[in-house]
């Protein structure tokens, strides 16, 4: 039997749809759009529906704290430092238009030596010489070291731009699933199948995978080489070279988005979304309050809309807006965030709990490979503005960023460092605790009720949440005009011609 969000996802196309080619295709009316949540997916959903739909439609963006969602960051003595999202690969197209549309600039990742820690001490660390480097990772790894560079670039980047052709033809998806299916079907695959296992398919070492390949899931994702092998792939694209974040911070992107769209931002916490009338003219209303959680006797407000956007995570059961007056459960993602803390402190690395005598010898980038080791990773940063004073030799004290899955207790910090001028703590639910049993769920919740976060189930991403934002402008819109076509339809001819470009 097919599951409910199928059946759902199937009665919206054959039902609603056909409705709307009768009722709007032949009108200039335009909808009322309402997108809750300003992160990277809510943004360029709103930038994208203004593209589409024209400078008179009503969009409406709620946010009950900061634009950027999960890209932003921490102040720390003066400087800005990335808090979120860091770095951007060199192949992630909306994310470089973005910032070339907007003339921003870009901060290229450091250049700072890394070391594989385990509970026994250092594994391996690189140089400064990169002939040194690559002497050593060959000596512990092998050509594994080689090979990872082509596998990810072969295994997933050929094929994951496709995205970008398909969705410039105007083409939108009803579910991950039917989305990773354009790109590869083999796509589908990776989500049910380990990291661990597809690299042990492709011949790499136990080692490498154990090591290397480990410390990498650890410190992206705070999870094992267990972890499906799409997102695991999309994690190791992020540790290739070349990777770069915006000056001023990737937060820059999401307001700039915002701006771009000429959304109307709402800063107040939706508390639920009621639908209005079913059928042919389907439309909610959307109640909301300011956040301020000292006002326990605010008044709720309301709008109306033709279309609603959820750009914020929907596992089921964790998420406190109310859903009311549907005729069926609607098809959230069934899933739990996964608990990540990131410190950030500055002060001064205790060199001597990594095996040195002296912190100037110890790499700047710390990735652990082992489970019962405390914490994931632990780096130094610069900030989101670099200042030539930072860049000095004589400055003691850094900004170093740690990533746990829990929070660690006074002792263990001190393991770490040695004194401290400031420590802060960010505790959030980042990303989906991730397992090859999960159900890649649709886009469609309900008739023009979308879900941009859905794309999260297959991997989470600055990337992946523009990919998941410009999907659902293009399922809103094509669904408005009933444009069957447009819809999980990608022909043979355009299949064969993609992989040709590519």
């Amino acid at each position: 039997m097919a599951p409910m969000w199928k059946l759902v996802a199937y009665v919206v196309l054959i039902t609603g749809l056909f409705s709307l080619t009768e009722s709007q295709e032949d009108t200039e009316e335009l909808p009322r759009i309402g997108i809750i949540g300003a992160g990277v997916g809510g943004t360029t959903t709103a930038y994208y529906l203004r593209q589409l739909f024209g400078k008179d439609a009503v969009i409406d963006i709620f946010e009950q704290e900061r634009v950027g969602g999960r890209a932003r960051s921490i102040d720390i003595d003066g400087f800005e430092y990335e808090a979120g999202a860091a770095v951007i690969h060199p192949l992630n197209t909306y994310m470089v238009n973005f910032t070339n549309m907007f003339g921003l600039q870009r901060n290229e990742a450091s250049d700072e030596r890394i070391g594989f820690f385990g509970s026994d001490g250092m594994k391996v660390e690189t140089s400064t010489w990169t002939a040194v480097t690559m002497a050593k990772l060959v000596w512990r790894y092998g050509y594994d070291i080689v090979k990872i560079q082509n596998w990810v670039q072969d295994s997933l980047l050929k094929n994951f731009t496709r995205i970008y052709k398909v969705q410039n033809d105007g083409i939108a998806f009803t579910t991950v699933e039917d989305m990773l299916q354009a790109m590869d079907p083999e796509f589908v695959r990776y989500t049910h199948t380990t990291i661990m296992d597809l690299m042990k398919e492709q011949g790499f070492s136990d080692i490498f995978i154990q090591e290397m390949v480990h410390a990498i899931m650890r410190n992206n994702y705070g999870q094992s080489v267990a972890m499906p092998a799409f997102v695991g792939a999309v994690s190791m694209a992020g540790a290739q070279p070349g990777l770069w974040s915006v000056k001023g911070g990737n937060k820059l992107v999401p307001e700039k988005l915002l701006k771009k769209s000429n959304a109307n931002l709402i800063n107040a916490k939706v508390t639920q979304v009621l639908l209005q009338k079913d059928g042919e003219g389907v439309s909610y209303e959307v109640s909301y309050k300011n956040p301020d959680p000292e006002n326990k006797n605010q008044e709720e407000n309301s709008r109306e809309y033709d279309i609603v956007v959820i750009a914020t995570p929907l596992p089921t059961g964790q998420t406190d807006i109310k859903f009311e007056d549907f005729s069926q459960p609607l098809p959230f993602p069934d899933f739990k965030m996964h608990e990540t803390i990131s410190l950030f402190v500055q002060g001064y690395l205790n060199a001597s709990f990594f095996g040195y005598e002296n912190r100037k010898d110890a790499p700047g980038g710390i990735f652990t490979v082992d489970e019962d080791v405390f914490f994931n990773s632990v780096e130094k940063q610069r900030p989101v503005t670099f200042k030539e004073h930072l860049k000095k030799q004589d400055v003691e004290e850094e900004v170093y960023k740690v990533f746990l899955n829990r929070v660690p207790t006074e002792p263990e910090v001190r393991l770490l460092f040695s004194g401290r001028k400031d420590l802060r703590l960010i505790n959030w639910k980042a990303y989906p605790q991730y397992s090859t049993n999960m159900e890649l769920p649709p886009f469609v919740l309900y008739d023009r009720l979308y879900n941009v976060n859905a794309v999260e189930i297959a991997a989470s991403a600055l990337e992946m949440s523009a990919i998941g934002g410009r999907n659902v402008a293009l399922l809103a819109y094509n669904h408005w005009y009933g444009h069957l076509d447009k819809i999980d339809e990608v022909s043979e001819g355009e299949t064969t011609a993609a992989k040709q470009e590519l």
